[in-house]
């Protein structure tokens, strides 16, 4: 970029920072709804011609709601920014103002998201359990989706957290449950299953957990390194120690495919040490 067109570019932002400030603090004018949707919706598209993390993308968003108060969305959307540059204070208070609006209007749109995001970034369980039931009560449905992934699982992740793991169970159940009803293949359902043997593991029914954890690497999703790695440790546990180095190899084998999330991390990602150490441990004994 030249040296003249990226002061035109500054130039050119400076002038809309302007206009958008001026929008914000002189509203004398009387605007129809309609006038203030398009006001609303410039600024929105202004907005996303900077980086979501950036001063300029939250001025302008500001300005977008400031138009058009109504605009749950663009709530939402400024909650990121700030959650993108560290101010979780703030952003939460962002994202419980969506919420507020969004369920006084009897949607639940907010509220999944907010509900997934408590459950991976804040690791607030309960306030997961509560979100969640609360979406249930608001859409009357006993099977809504979270940001991409069923609610259920992520209140059975919550009651997993806490150690309530029967519970767990019966909501993880559910999920399945409820997709088999839609006409859904629950056999691709890899991180159910994988949780559900997670809890029945903690609860020492070893049977029923590996039962899951085959279920959970089986299907469209036979690299799961997790699974092998805790059904290793239930065949150590139970003295099969050459099974259990198998299935450690096994896992060693497809680290490369682990519960590796680009944005969250879950709660029982295997990292190669792990692996390493109990193989070494097995072929020592050996």
């Amino acid at each position: 970029m030249s040296i003249k067109m990226k002061y035109t570019k500054v130039l050119f932002s400076l002038l809309l920072c302007i206009g958008c400030k001026k929008f914000n603090k002189e509203q004398k004018t009387v605007y129809t709804e309609r006038e203030k949707d398009s006001i609303a919706k410039r600024y929105h598209q202004i907005s996303d011609y900077f980086l979501q993390p950036s001063n300029l993308y939250r001025i302008y968003k500001d300005s977008a709601i400031n138009a058009q108060k109504s605009k749950v969305d663009y709530i939402q959307r400024l909650s990121y920014s700030y959650k993108k540059v560290g101010d979780h204070i703030k952003a939460m208070e962002v994202l419980n103002k969506a919420v507020t609006k969004d369920t006084a209007n009897g949607k639940a749109g907010v509220l999944q998201y907010r509900a997934w995001t408590l459950l991976y970034f804040y690791r607030d369980y309960e306030g997961t359990i509560r979100d969640v039931d609360l979406i249930e009560k608001i859409t009357k449905k006993k099977y809504t989706i979270c940001w991409g992934e069923p609610c259920g699982l992520h209140k059975g992740q919550a009651l997993y957290k806490l150690g309530k793991y029967k519970e767990a169970i019966t909501e993880f159940k559910k999920v399945n449950e409820q997709e088999e009803k839609l006409g859904f293949d629950i056999s691709g359902n890899h991180l159910v299953f994988f949780y559900m043997g997670r809890c029945y593991a903690e609860l020492g029914e070893d049977k029923s957990a590996l039962e899951c954890f085959e279920k959970a690497q089986k299907g469209s999703y036979n690299m799961f390194t997790e699974a092998y790695y805790q059904m290793g440790l239930i065949h150590k546990k139970n003295d099969s120690l050459e099974k259990a180095l198998q299935l450690f190899e096994k896992a060693k084998e497809l680290e490369g495919y682990k519960m590796a999330e680009p944005y969250i991390e879950r709660f029982d990602e295997v990292f190669p040490y792990m692996i390493d150490k109990e193989i070494e441990a097995l072929k020592s004994g050996f």
